[in-house]
């Protein structure tokens, strides 16, 4: 995109990678406060199941319908009505803490994560389409890297509120638990005002017909190569989900004297190095074709979770540190590859890639838990193992495709 587009529209370049990390602190704010929903509502062990996965149900069931609104309305209206979903979802925590009901809660869960799936299809084209097609893969990497950046912000505010809130009584803790949501709300809400006032590129306005919509997603599963990026996809996400949600359990069980919060500072510094990694990636892809990177980031995953999975103890615990460096550019450069030179399509692309992960997020927790019950926790690092292993084939088949081409 010329200088003097990103000049003018400045801000909404900045609105838009800012969303990145807002992401980052909803996402990580939740789960971090729900040790708190759990003692407010009396959750058992199924309904906290539940209470996690409603984001990943969400985002497979509205991906389609998000990108068909995009669509219609373009990227810039989508955005300002993910804002405000989410800002709705946030405001209703407090009814359903005050109603003391279950149902209600997880009713604002959903609510709020329909406004994720909408940011999300907005957001993910749109950074792509602000500049050369050339450098759209890089583009998506630096976007991607703010994500953590709000991953840690929200771990250490969550921290102090759980610090602060968890003696409270039992009917206390409910409002108490859900009031920065209300903030949270007002910030978004504020946030979805200065979008719709903001001037955005054409790009960002354009509507296309809401017919033919339909048409697209099947042109799209036609195509053998995007269902690969897919495929991938799900690899990726089903690994880097299930290392993330065992990691506490991995390293309390691999270091017999580690506390909870020695644990909680393993994730600290696989959050840090997952950014880190994002944007080394992004910069590497300056002078290095991003298919080559991918395959080096992958096969090194294979690697740190080989080790988690065989070595056990503190040098099995840094393995699965070092596996978050090793998927940190898997997402946005997969999603990149996918959504290349797609065209009209692009929107509906990402839908499919979005289900593609929440697909993988939900199996790969899954698989997680059944492997380690029905073995032990180092042998459910097979799971993010084969996951990097499948991006690895991927990656590849990248290269001898481009050389193909060439």
């Amino acid at each position: 995109m010329p200088d003097s587009t990103f000049r003018k529209h400045k801000l909404a370049f900045v609105l838009t990678f800012g969303l990145f990390a807002l992401w980052g602190v909803g996402h990580r704010l939740y789960d971090t406060l729900v040790p708190g929903f759990a003692r407010a509502f009396a959750l058992n062990g199924s309904q906290i199941v539940l209470t996690q996965s409603v984001y990943d149900l969400v985002y497979f069931m509205l991906a389609v319908p998000a990108a068909i609104y995009s669509r219609a309305f373009g990227s810039k209206a989508t955005m300002v009505f993910g804002l405000g979903s989410w800002a709705v979802g946030a405001f209703l925590f407090y009814p359903a803490a005050q109603q003391h009901a279950f149902p209600f809660f997880l009713f604002a869960a959903a609510v709020m994560s329909c406004g994720y799936i909408f940011l999300e299809i907005a957001a993910n084209p749109l950074v792509a389409q602000l500049g050369p097609p050339e450098t759209a893969i890089r583009r998506l990497n630096f976007a991607h890297a703010l994500y953590p950046i709000g991953l840690f912000a929200a771990i250490y505010v969550g921290r102090w509120l759980i610090l602060s809130d968890m003696a409270l009584p039992i009917d206390k803790l409910g409002s108490a638990v859900v009031r920065p949501y209300m903030a949270l709300g007002l910030a978004v809400l504020l946030l979805a005002f200065v979008v719709d006032h903001t001037s955005f590129p054409a790009v960002a306005t354009q509507r296309g017909s809401r017919h033919g919509a339909i048409a697209e997603f099947r042109t799209l599963l036609s195509k053998p190569w995007f269902l690969a990026a897919v495929a991938a996809q799900f690899c990726n996400i089903a690994g880097q989900a299930g290392a993330w949600t065992m990691m506490a359990p991995y390293v309390k069980a691999a270091i017999p004297t580690a506390s909870a919060s020695l644990a909680e500072d393993f994730l600290l510094v696989a959050l840090i190095l997952f950014g880190v990694g994002r944007f080394a990636g992004a910069i590497l892809m300056y002078r290095f074709d991003p298919a080559r990177l991918l395959a080096v980031f992958a096969g090194s995953g294979v690697v740190a979770a080989a080790v988690a999975g065989l070595a056990g103890g503190n040098i099995g615990a840094y393995g699965l540190v070092a596996f978050s460096f090793s998927s940190s550019i898997l997402f946005a450069t997969i999603l990149g590859e996918a959504i290349r030179d797609l065209g009209p399509l692009t929107k509906a692309g990402v839908a499919l890639v979005l289900m593609g992960s929440s697909g993988g997020a939900a199996f790969g927790i899954a698989a997680m838990h059944m492997v380690g019950a029905v073995s032990s926790i180092q042998a459910a690092m097979i799971v993010p193992m084969l996951g990097c292993a499948g991006v690895v084939a991927f990656a590849l088949s990248l290269h001898r495709r481009t050389l193909v081409a060439a």
